[in-house]
């Protein structure tokens, strides 16, 4: 899928559900579309962090998706506004991972201002190489 096919499924999710609602419904109701589109995902995976050769916790991604043209990390959020603390997640999930892009989408809350309860965030990045 392109990255405006992409930003439209976000959208259309948006359009039905509005905002209001915890970051959990907007997964779910993205991961209802991805399975209604046949497109393979996996939610929530368990990635280990380690430092050092010990274990210190994990990261969770919200989704990976296999689009069958390349794998892709979904950071979904439901926040007022995204800012680099996000970007940094994503980056760190795509590192994490080896997987060379992701999308941030941001099922924004009422209150932001005008513009942001009638649409979503939405950035692709792309993983650097750089730690």
């Amino acid at each position: 899928m392109s990255v405006d096919e992409w930003r439209k499924l976000a959208q259309d999710i948006y359009g039905l559900l509005g905002s209001g609602f915890d970051e959990v419904v907007c997964q779910r109701a993205f991961e209802v579309e991805l399975r209604l589109r046949r497109v393979h995902y996996e939610p929530q995976r368990v990635v280990p962090v380690f430092y050092k050769d010990h274990y210190v916790g994990e990261g969770e991604p919200d989704l990976i998706v296999d689009d069958c043209a390349e794998k892709i990390v979904i950071e979904l959020k439901a926040i007022m506004g995204v800012g680099e603390k996000e970007r940094r997640q994503l980056q760190t999930y795509l590192r994490m991972l080896g997987i060379s892009r992701g999308f941030l989408i941001n099922f924004p809350q009422a209150g932001k201002n005008d513009a942001a309860e009638n649409d979503i965030e939405f950035e692709e990045v792309l993983h650097t190489g750089r730690t």
